[in-house]
Order: C-alpha cells, then sequence, then structure tokens
C-alpha cells in the first residue's frame, strides 16, 4: 500500500488529539449526534493478474451516528457507526458498459478537541481508528473480462476537522471535512482469480448534535437577600416605621441576561423602596455560575448587570445613581468545582447605600 501526503495528515492529526493543551473549556457530559454525508471516492487502483485497472467513481453519499462524551479540557471521545456508498463511473483497463457500486459501513472510535473561543462558534480536530465492511458490487469489468462481486473487513482510519454551532442550550449543528481510508481490500472476481484495489474517499458532513450537560445541582429557591437585624426601637409614642430593604437578589436561566418575570417583581419592589428609602446609590454586580471560559462568563455577566440597570432606569431610578459591574464566575453564592450549573450562583446582587 502507498503511503500518501493524506495518510501522514491523518495520522498527524490522530497525534495531535491526544496531545493537544488543554485550553478549552467547553460544557462537559454525553452527547449523541446523527448526520448525512457527501462521499468523493479517490480513484482506485486495481491490479487483476498482474494488471492494472482503475476505478473511478460518481459522489456518493452516507449517514453517521455517534454517541460520545465531552470533558471540560476540550477533548470528546466517541464511537461511530456510518454507511456510505457510491456507483462506479468508469473503470479505465476494462471493456464493456461500467457497472457497479462500492459500500463501506464503518465502525469507529473518535477522539476529538475543540478549540474554545467564547462564543457559539467551537472549531475541532481529531481522528478515529475502527474497522470497515467494504463490500464491492459488481464493479467492471475488469481488464480479465469479470467484475469485483465480494466482500472484505479492512482496518480503518479518518481524519476530522469541523466546526460545531450553538443553536440552543442542548442543541448544537456541525460542520466538517473527513478524509477515510482503510487497508487495501482484496476482492474475487466472477472471471476467477482475486483483485487487490484502493479504498478512500473525501466526505463533507453535515450533523446534530445533542449534548446532555451535567446535572443541575439541586437547591432550595432564594428569591431575595433578608436584611441585616436590626436593633430593637427605642420606646417612642408612634411606632418607628418598618425598615426599608437594603438588598435584593434576581436570578436568571442558564446562559441567559433576560429578567424572568420574578426578577422583574423584585425589581419593580426594589426601585419603589429606594425611591422612598434615603439612599443615594444602587451597585449591581452581576454573577455566573462556573460552566464556560472565564472570558465568556465575564461579558454574561455584565450583561446580567446591565439588563438589571435598564430595568431600574426603566422603572424611574435615575441613571446616574446605579453603577453596574460583573464579576465573571467569582463569587460564589454556593462554591462549586468548575464546570458546575448551579442556579443560586446565575444571578445578580443589588446594593443600596445611604449618605456617609
Amino acid at each position: 500500500m502507498k503511503i500518501s501526503f493524506a495518510q501522514l495528515a491523518a495520522v498527524a492529526i490522530v497525534l495531535l488529539s491526544f496531545i493537544a493543551p488543554a485550553k478549552a473549556d467547553p460544557i462537559p457530559g454525553w452527547y449523541v449526534g446523527a448526520g448525512v454525508l457527501a462521499n468523493f471516492p479517490t480513484d482506485a487502483d486495481s491490479n487483476v493478474a498482474g494488471t492494472n485497472n482503475t476505478v473511478k467513481y460518481d459522489t456518493g453519499w452516507g449517514i453517521l451516528g455517534n454517541l460520545g462524551y465531552s470533558w471540560a479540557n476540550g477533548i470528546r471521545a466517541e464511537g461511530e457507526l456510518s454507511e456510505n456508498r457510491a456507483n462506479v463511473d468508469r473503470v479505465t483497463g476494462g471493456t464493456g458498459s461500467t457497472t457497479g457500486r462500492i459500500n463501506n459501513f464503518d465502525v469507529m472510535g473518535n477522539l476529538l478537541y475543540d478549540f474554545s473561543t467564547g462564543t457559539r462558534w467551537t472549531p475541532y480536530v481529531g481522528g478515529g481508528l475502527g474497522f470497515a465492511h467494504v463490500d464491492a458490487d459488481h464493479i467492471g469489468p475488469l481488464s480479465n473480462g469479470g467484475t469485483l462481486n465480494d466482500s472484505s473487513v479492512e482496518f480503518a482510519y479518518q481524519a476530522i476537522a469541523g466546526v460545531a454551532y450553538e443553536l440552543a442550550e442542548h442543541w448544537s449543528v456541525t460542520t466538517d471535512y473527513r478524509y477515510i481510508r482503510t487497508t487495501d481490500p482484496t476482492f474475487k472476481t466472477t472471471a476467477g482469480g482475486t483483485a487487490s484495489t484502493e479504498n478512500a474517499s473525501h466526505n463533507v458532513v453535515l450533523s446534530v448534535r445533542y449534548t446532555m450537560h451535567a446535572p443541575e445541582r439541586a437547591a432550595a429557591p432564594l428569591q431575595e437577600a433578608a436584611a441585616p437585624p436590626m436593633p430593637a426601637p427605642a420606646p417612642a409614642p408612634a411606632p418607628a416605621p418598618a425598615p426599608v430593604p437594603q438588598s435584593y437578589m434576581v436570578f436568571f436561566d442558564f446562559d441567559k441576561s433576560d429578567l424572568t418575570p420574578e426578577a422583574q417583581r423584585i425589581l419593580a419592589s426594589a426601585a419603589q423602596d429606594f425611591k422612598q428609602g434615603r439612599y443615594v446609590r444602587i451597585v449591581v454586580t452581576g454573577h455566573t455560575d462556573t460552566v464556560g471560559t472565564e472570558q465568556y462568563n465575564q461579558k454574561l455577566s455584565e450583561r446580567r448587570a446591565s439588563a438589571v440597570q435598564r430595568q431600574l432606569v426603566a422603572l424611574g431610578v435615575d441613571a446616574r445613581e446605579i453603577g453596574a459591574t460583573g464579576v465573571g464566575k467569582h463569587g460564589l453564592l454556593v462554591p462549586t468545582a468548575d464546570q458546575i450549573r448551579e442556579a443560586q450562583n446565575r444571578r445578580a446582587e443589588i446594593i443600596f447605600t445611604k449618605p456617609q
């Protein structure tokens, strides 16, 4: 079997997927995927009793499915089943009308690496090793007048490079290029004897992936931070007015900065209390849980703080009296390890300050 540049590139990508530095910070969890592919088989040189024949194929098609697990360091491992087929265009060296089709059913174990970009786009590279059931269906005629009509199980390998786009929580669409090759199968011919032939293809794949993120920690609901205990008022002819709350919290859905109806209700109460109390400043601090990159969560926490600020201004609070900032995945309300979904950490804190 000849060693081509494409083969060397395939082996290099497989090795790189093992040694790539752990810079990515995606959401860990199990995932399943399914897709369709366009199959572009390379010309296959076939040796029949010392005579060379070249089989040229039309563009084919195929389907695939996979099940895998993604770690927080960017590495993914998956098992994959795929089937692709292509009709024969012509056979050089033979005589008569061309017939036949090549079918490949592949069982692969893939190892891939996701490059974090802090956006919904995630490029990836990787490779796979496995086996292929290769079926030659009356490919010919060959130089001996017969056709290839046999099947063989061969060692298979592939190189992969692509990009995923997150459509929504859990759902992504992916597109990638794959170079797939097997060891050279040997088939029986209908005219007697055998023929050894090459078997490789370029593939363009479009898939949909569903990721089952790590389960979210169960936690008791928390709506507003209670005001610190106040000392009992000194006896007076009239009862002292109830103290105005000085701090609030609002919570957000996973990977969102939109205010929920409950958050809007809390902010309406906060705006009213601020305007009625003797306060001069509001400080809003946005937070996230630990899922995702530092850069992405910093921007998400800032968007959450800005959303609270805009709502308070809409409720009549002077924008000059509000300061908004984000601290990303720092300052956790509920301490967790990295890449853990925790509802109470996805929040914005609102603090009132009094004049000195």
